[in-house]
């Protein structure tokens, strides 16, 4: 009788670990399946990427091609013909208003002498047109004040209409006066001056 349930005991010991094999098995193909998956995609991930960054390289290529046949070249600050100092400070833009100021800081390294600004006009990338509706010279109301020796001054330049899609300015230019050379135009540009919208 023990044998016969030793027997009994043996069998049904044998199929339970039978089974469970086959379910450990059955588990190990599924996971053995879903790592290929995975493998499968991060292999096309991988192109992917490797392709977007080809064209991320190509179109760096042909931007730095369009510049140079284009000659952008920043022109932050610039120099006229009386020795006055220009730099750009802000080109900053009302989205409610479509207005656009530019600043620019004037500095004096020389004599104090008269500076007459006339107008401003800029240019942006897609070749639309813009000339200043307002000028401001500093605090002051003089068309022609006297800029003293070693003295900076903000120049503020406003122009109207300009589209909110406007991000940088293709070109800048002032015309300026002096008295020094018998009012001789002294016009200076600033170049690819970037925008900020608010």
């Amino acid at each position: 009788m023990n044998k016969i349930i030793t027997l009994i005991m043996c069998v049904a010991f044998s199929a339970t670990v039978s089974g469970q094999t086959i379910k450990v098995e059955d588990r190990v193909k599924t996971l053995e399946g879903d790592v290929k998956t995975l493998k499968g995609q991060l292999e096309t991930q991988n192109g992917q990427i490797t392709s977007m960054q080809s064209r991320l390289n190509e179109l760096a290529d042909r931007n730095a091609e369009y510049k140079k046949a284009l000659n952008i070249k920043q022109t932050l600050n610039t120099t006229d013909a009386d020795g006055y100092q220009y730099s750009f400070v802000s080109a900053v833009g009302d989205k409610a208003t479509g207005k656009l100021t530019v600043t620019l800081n004037l500095f004096n390294p020389g004599e104090s002498r008269e500076k007459q600004m006339a107008q401003g006009q800029f240019t942006d990338y897609v070749g639309n047109a813009y000339e200043t509706n307002e000028y401001l010279f500093g605090n002051m109301d003089n068309v022609k004040p006297t800029i003293d020796s070693n003295t900076n001054i903000k120049l503020k330049f406003v122009f109207a209409d300009v589209s909110t899609e406007t991000k940088r300015l293709a070109s800048l230019t002032i015309k300026a006066y002096s008295s020094t050379w018998g009012n001789k135009d002294m016009s200076f540009n600033f170049r690819d001056l970037p925008v900020e919208w608010k």
